[in-house]
C-alpha cells in the first residue's frame, strides 16, 4: 500500500461512524544475540521515515544518494479511486448523504481486515473524521505475547545419583540467563504505533519432588568437579533426607525410583513504547524438568 502526502479537505452532511478498534500485527521474526540481550523482531514492517535513512519502512537510494520520503498526518484520507485505480468502493451505505464518495485512509495498514477500517463514505463537503492512534500498551501487549522464552536445561551435582544428608548443587544453564525482547505494532485509523516487550529473569524455584522448594535468585552456580571442593560455593543447593525409594522409576525398574524434580524460571516483563510511554506486564514463566535417584549412603564397620 503506498502512502500519500496529499491531504484531503473535505465538507460533508454525514459520515460513517469509523472504527476505533487497534489490531496488533505481526510474524516472528529473527533473534540475535550481542552476549547480554537478546533481540527477536516480530517481522512488523515499520513506518517510513523521512531523510537519508530507512525510518522503518524508508530506503535509501543506491549511488550515495537518499530517498526523501514524505509522511502523511495520519488520519490521511484520499479517494478511493486513487488508491485502488478503476473502483470507487461500490454504492453507499444505506442511508448516506449524497452525494458523496468513499475515501480511504492510507494511515490504515497490516490484511484486508485492517484495511476495511481505513474506509469511510463521506458525503460531498464533509471534513473528513480524525481518530486517535492505538494505545501504547496495545502494541506492549502485543509484543509480550510474541516473546519466545527458552526451557530451562537443568543440571544436578552430584547428577546421576544423590545421597541422603548430602547437599544437592542446582542449576540451569546460565547462557540463557539475560533479557529477552521483542517489537510489535498496533494500527487503526488514526496510524500505527510500536512498542518493545522486554522478559528479564528474575528467580528459579526448584520443586524438589520431596515436598520441599528451592527459591534460587539466579541461575545457580556449575559445580566443577576439577576444583577443591573447600574452593566452591553455592547459595542453591538442597538436602535430601530420605531417598527415592517408593517414587516413579524412569525405566520402570523399582530399583530406579527417583524424586521428579521441576525448575520454573519467572520472568518479569514490561514495555516501552514512543513519547517515554512503559509499562508493566503479568510476569512469564518457563519450566524445565528432569529426576534424581537418591540413596543412603551405608557405612562400614571394620
Amino acid at each position: 500500500m503506498k502512502a500519500t502526502a496529499a491531504v484531503v479537505v473535505l465538507t460533508a452532511l454525514w459520515i460513517s461512524n469509523p472504527t476505533t478498534d487497534a489490531f496488533a500485527g505481526g510474524t516472528t521474526g529473527t533473534c540475535t544475540d550481542n552476549g547480554s540481550t537478546v533481540s527477536c523482531g516480530s517481522g512488523v514492517s515499520g513506518t517510513t521515515g523521512t531523510g537519508s535513512g530507512a525510518g522503518g519502512g524508508g530506503a535509501t537510494a543506491g549511488g550515495g544518494g537518499a530517498i526523501t520520503v514524505s509522511v502523511p498526518t495520519c488520519p490521511n484520507y484520499v479517494p478511493y479511486s486513487s488508491e485502488f485505480p478503476g473502483q470507487d468502493g461500490g454504492p453507499p451505505p444505506a442511508g448516506a448523504t449524497q452525494p458523496g464518495a468513499w475515501y480511504f485512509n492510507t494511515c490504515a495498514t497490516g490484511g484486508g481486515a485492517s484495511q476495511a477500517t481505513g474506509v469511510v463514505w463521506l458525503a460531498t463537503g464533509q471534513a473528513a473524521p480524525t481518530v486517535p492512534p492505538p494505545d501504547p500498551a496495545v502494541a506492549g501487549a502485543q509484543a509480550a505475547s510474541e516473546l519466545q522464552l527458552p526451557t530451562p536445561t537443568l543440571t544436578l551435582s552430584p547428577s546421576t545419583t544423590g545421597y541422603v544428608n548430602l547437599a544437592e548443587w542446582l542449576w540451569v544453564t546460565s547462557s540463557m540467563w539475560h533479557p529477552l525482547s521483542t517489537t510489535a505494532q498496533a494500527c487503526n485509523a488514526g496510524g500505527c504505533i510500536s512498542a518493545t516487550a522486554r522478559a528479564t529473569p528474575s528467580y528459579v524455584t526448584w520443586d524438589t519432588g520431596d515436598g520441599s522448594t528451592v527459591t534460587c535468585n539466579g541461575p545457580g552456580t556449575p559445580y566443577d568437579p576439577a576444583l577443591p571442593v573447600a574452593d566452591q560455593t553455592t547459595t542453591c543447593t538442597h538436602t535430601y533426607t530420605t531417598t527415592s525409594a517408593g517414587q516413579p522409576s524412569p525405566d520402570g525398574n523399582p530399583n530406579d525410583a527417583a524424586f521428579p524434580i521441576t525448575a520454573t524460571i519467572t520472568w518479569t516483563i514490561a514495555w516501552a513504547g514512543p513519547n517515554g510511554s512503559a509499562g508493566a506486564l503479568p510476569s512469564l514463566t518457563t519450566r524445565g524438568v528432569t529426576s534424581l535417584k537418591v540413596a543412603q549412603i551405608e557405612s562400614v564397620n571394620n
